[in-house]
């Protein structure tokens, strides 16, 4: 998972579009910790956690259609996802500002 993390930051990077390795993610019941974190979410070492099966993504700008402002996240109800979006985005996905969408 970090080498992919490592590989996606460093296309980003490439492509004139740069995104800290902490953004170049999708939506998860786990996400690294950035100051405290989102609400619904316990701190777990270096990560944040939830208990409830709710999903969170590094905020960048506004959150995507669906997901809430918490913290320096967006948080998102069980079965909600959202990855960085790096171009277009691919099949089943749609556009949400700096994200995109199931």
């Amino acid at each position: 998972m970090k080498i992919l993390t490592i590989i996606a930051a460093t296309a980003l990077a490439t492509s004139g579009l740069y995104i800290p390795a902490a953004f170049a993610q999708s939506s998860s019941t786990s996400v690294a910790k950035d100051g405290s974190c989102p609400s619904g979410f316990k701190a777990s070492g270096n990560s944040c956690k939830s208990s409830s099966g709710k999903v969170a993504i590094a905020k960048i700008g506004s959150c995507p259609t669906g997901f809430k402002s918490s913290s320096n996240y967006c948080v998102g109800d069980k079965g909600d996802y959202a990855e960085v979006k790096s171009g277009s985005c691919s099949g089943g996905l749609k556009a949400s500002g700096k994200y995109c969408v199931k």
